[in-house]
């Protein structure tokens, strides 16, 4: 394999990565959206139903608090995405 073989298929390889990585960014991001816009409703769900928007009430409703246990995890999860694994799989985070 010549020199510039390699290099052509190191850069494909490269390239490939890049691609791989915006779509699972973007999906990534889509599911983010998804869970807040889920989590807003239940939070109005609790904010209707308790007759208060006042947080330190509705964070005891259990629905509320498993929708900001969730949205606690896909926030770390994305943020995960977007800089770990970005720095240690492209290399450029």
């Amino acid at each position: 394999m010549t020199h510039t073989t390699q290099i052509a298929e190191q850069t494909a390889v490269t390239k490939r990565r890049a691609a791989r990585f915006r779509r699972l960014d973007h999906a990534m991001q889509a599911v983010f959206n998804d869970v807040l816009d889920y989590c807003d409703a239940i939070c109005e769900e609790a904010e209707q139903h308790l007759g208060t928007t006042d947080e330190d009430i509705i964070v005891d409703d259990p629905a509320y608090a498993e929708a900001l246990d969730l949205f606690g995890f896909v926030f770390d999860l994305k943020n995960s995405v977007q800089t770990d694994l970005r720095s240690k799989w492209i290399g450029d985070g």
